[in-house]
């Protein structure tokens, strides 16, 4: 049977856009007839559920816990559906739930999720933790998303440095869309800061003042708004990972 592409979606700092970067990429991948399971690995902050203004019923840790019990597990008790593309499995609810999640975890949830889903989308904490190291390592494919932020910027470097010595398929995405009136660095500035290239650039365009409302509604931008100009920016990123 075919496996999943594992795919993680990673920063170097809080704040850069991951989240809402996660589910327009599992929004693009649904428009083009994907099947996508979200796993939501910022534990201590995880903000998918809330997003997609959903709440589940259970979470990453009934699946953790469960495995001590037994061993063949079904997936589907654990995801939350958005649409007939889309699920996802929430971050823990309660701090005390969040320690006890392992790798070991991971690495059994991925190898079941990997025979019904055709991506699988990590929302990763920007903490470099021992597990997140080892999902890093998982991965297939590796997005790492930043902004022109001057303290990003210079954090970013860092990352990346550590990033390229392990992984080959290492996609490095700048985000203007945070911060849409800041452009102190032209790109030329950003890739030296960096000192690494830009696979791809969310534009200040796809900058919404009504995310707010989106959010409260649970809506994902880019199922219904495939006309915008940076639609194409995530329909390529879909296609690179695939």
């Amino acid at each position: 049977m075919s496996k999943g592409v594992v795919s993680v979606i990673y920063s170097g700092k809080g704040g850069v856009g991951k989240t809402t970067f996660t589910l327009n990429l599992a929004g693009t991948l649904s428009n083009n007839k994907k099947k996508v399971l979200i796993i939501d690995l910022d534990l201590y902050s995880g903000a998918i559920a809330i997003s997609l203004n959903k709440i589940p019923v259970k979470t990453i840790y009934h699946f953790h816990n469960d495995l001590n019990n037994k061993n063949d597990l079904d997936v589907f008790n654990y995801i939350t559906k958005y649409n007939n593309y889309i699920d996802f499995i929430s971050c823990p609810k309660d701090i005390k739930e969040v320690k006890k999640i392992d790798y070991n975890t991971i690495e059994k949830l991925v190898f079941k999720a990997s025979l019904l889903y055709d991506v699988i989308l990590f929302d990763l904490s920007h903490i470099y933790s021992e597990i997140n190291s080892n999902i890093l390592n998982m991965a297939k494919n590796v997005l790492y998303l930043f902004t022109n932020d001057p303290a990003d910027l210079k954090n970013t470097a860092n990352v990346l440095s550590n990033l390229k010595q392990n992984h080959n398929n290492l996609n490095v995405i700048l985000n203007y869309s945070i911060n849409p009136e800041r452009n102190y660095y032209v790109l030329y500035d950003i890739k030296n800061i960096i000192n690494n290239n830009i696979d791809y650039i969310i534009s200040n365009r796809f900058y919404n003042p009504q995310i707010d409302n989106i959010t409260i509604r649970g809506e994902i931008f880019t199922i219904n708004n495939q006309k915008l100009l940076d639609y194409k920016i995530f329909n390529l990123i879909a296609k690179s990972i695939l």
